[in-house]
């Protein structure tokens, strides 16, 4: 190429070095280096019509910008609509233009952008090619006509990615942007819209997630080797949509998650966990499963997203391998409509526990499921300040505003729950020394807190037609599963309209040593039920 159309192609950016030299130029080079080398793909002969295949084109100026020593040039993708039959295989430094320009695939290709193919030399933990944006652009996948499995991005074993205002559509049966043992990436103000699901309902759900956050476990996953285990550190996604509004297409199973974890019996490097995840300010319009799935998270944070019509679960924190979680927040996220499994769920396997689990500032309303909140097998949850609104059951279950299980020394305090259909708040199985306090409990169907685990305190909190519905054995305050020592001190109870528990405080047989006192529950027909052992009620009113 002479050296006219080179500078050309590098957008008149070299200054006095010519992009020949720069090219050719080694690291002894007298003259420095410029800081951008821009490769502008209309240069090479793309057209960007729509009609005319701009494969050849891309990979021209591909090859070139890979070359440049150092790193760090700048595909040019002008506005226009360009057709390719293969993927942009992008270097270290590289960034992609293409604000404006619509990229979409001719075939079953693999994935449209990423940083690695197959016969590349296998790299460990962060150390392949890193430091790559991408900015702008529709990527289509048209993943309805070319339905073999493949995702838009792929990144893998590198430090640095950013992918900002881009939008993906109808991605065949996989995920939007795969991060697979990747450091520092940025995912800001993406689009995410549509994925072709197949013919029929998938096997495994939560199987598609827009953003992929995985680890170098196995070929099974990624085969981008080396398998050491590596999981991703320091991800950012915010300010991203993802939607459904394709008529050929379904919504992803969820914005950001992993359906893989490292099986039973693999080795301790296989079974790190992710570090530093944020999910901050995006909107769930529509989920085939999860709004935001947290599989095997340490040290993160899902904060002020807005969630709707989630099929399974809103957020849902876990492991599937028994990892130890730790250090996660959930807070101020909107959570409208979540389905079977619930508004917000923190969990492990048998074998596992989380630690250090903060559920605050929430609004859950028109959950149809299990629970607005459930924690479970986690030692000091701290559920605070949640505002949950509207729960119910498909097949008229008991679908509890909170519930805790098998989650000692928690922290409920200051929620407010209402029209709730089940119990307002319920402490169950091994849940023990839990303080539930300043919470107010509005119309819930059953009980309005419900206590069943050992050496808890109920203290201060206020419950207005529990029992609504004339629901047969509930009580404002209920203490059962045979649970020692238990403190009810303080809490003010009304019938309410509508309310048809049978007493103010309940103490069911099995219970041992709960201590009823100075409670208000005026306006009770039975203010006390006590069928424990060692019951103590003194100074309540009613």
């Amino acid at each position: 190429m002479d050296r006219r159309a080179l500078m050309l192609a590098t957008g008149g950016l070299l200054g006095g070095v010519g992009a020949a030299q720069v090219l050719a130029a080694g690291p002894a080079a007298a003259e420095p280096l410029p800081a951008v080398v821009v490769f502008d793909v209309r240069a090479y002969g793309a057209v960007g019509d729509g009609a005319t295949d701009d494969t050849a084109a891309f990979r021209y100026a591909l090859t070139l910008a890979r070359a440049v020593p150092g790193g760090g040039a700048t595909l040019l993708v002008p506005p226009g609509s360009y057709a390719l039959g293969e993927s942009l295989l992008l270097g270290p430094g590289m960034t992609v233009q293409a604000h404006g320009a619509r990229l979409f695939r001719t075939g079953n290709t693999s994935a449209l952008v990423k940083n690695y193919t197959s016969g590349m030399p296998a790299v460990d933990a962060y150390e392949g090619a890193g430091n790559i944006s991408v900015f702008g652009g529709t990527w289509d996948m048209r993943g309805s006509q070319f339905t073999s499995t493949c995702p838009a991005f792929v990144f893998t074993h590198a430090d640095g990615f950013t992918v900002r205002d881009a939008t993906v559509l109808d991605v065949p049966q996989a995920h939007a942007i795969e991060l697979n043992a990747v450091r520092r990436a940025r995912i800001v103000d993406c689009l995410f819209d549509g994925v072709y699901a197949g013919t029929g309902t998938p096997a495994v759900p939560n199987r598609l997630e827009a953003v992929q956050i995985t680890a170098a476990t196995s070929a099974a996953n990624l085969p981008a080797p080396a398998f050491d285990g590596t999981p991703c550190v320091d991800v950012l996604i915010t300010g991203c949509v993802m939607r459904n509004s394709l008529p050929t297409t379904a919504p992803y199973d969820a914005l950001c998650g992993d359906h893989y974890v490292a099986p039973a019996g693999a080795p301790a490097s296989h079974r790190r966990s992710h570090r530093n995840i944020r999910v901050l300010g995006n909107r769930v319009e529509s989920s085939g499963a999860y709004g935001v799935r947290a599989t095997d998270w340490q040290q993160s944070v899902i904060a002020d997203n807005t969630i709707d019509s989630a099929a399974i679960t809103g957020i849902h924190v876990g492991s599937g391998s028994g990892t130890p979680l730790q250090d996660i927040s959930v807070t101020g996220n909107t959570i409208r409509g979540a389905g079977s499994g619930g508004g917000i769920v923190v969990s492990n396997t048998s074998s596992g526990r989380n630690s250090s689990v903060v559920v605050s500032g929430n609004l859950i309303r028109a959950t149809n499921g299990e629970t607005g909140i459930y924690v479970g097998r986690t030692d000091g949850a701290s559920i605070t300040g949640n505002v949950v609104a509207t729960t119910g059951h498909p097949s008229g279950g008991n679908c509890q505003g909170i519930q805790i299980q098998r989650s000692p020394h928690a922290v409920i305090t200051g929620n407010h729950l209402s029209d709730i259909h089940g119990d307002g708040i319920g402490v169950d199985t091994e849940s023990t020394e839990a303080l539930i306090a300043q919470n107010t409990v509005l119309g819930a169907s059953h009980n309005g807190i419900a206590v069943a685990s050992s050496e808890a305190a109920v203290r201060d909190n206020r419950i207005t037609g529990a029992g609504k519905g004339g629901s047969a054995g509930s009580y404002a305050v209920r203490i059962g599963g045979n649970a020692l020592n238990v403190s009810v001190q303080g809490n003010v109870a009304r019938v309410g309209e509508g309310g048809g528990a049978e007493a103010g405080v309940g103490v069911m047989a099995g219970s041992q040593g709960a201590w009823v006192t100075g409670n208000d529950l005026r306006n009770w027909t039975t203010a006390i039920r006590d069928q424990g052992t060692g019951t103590v009620a003194t100074g309540n009113l009613g």
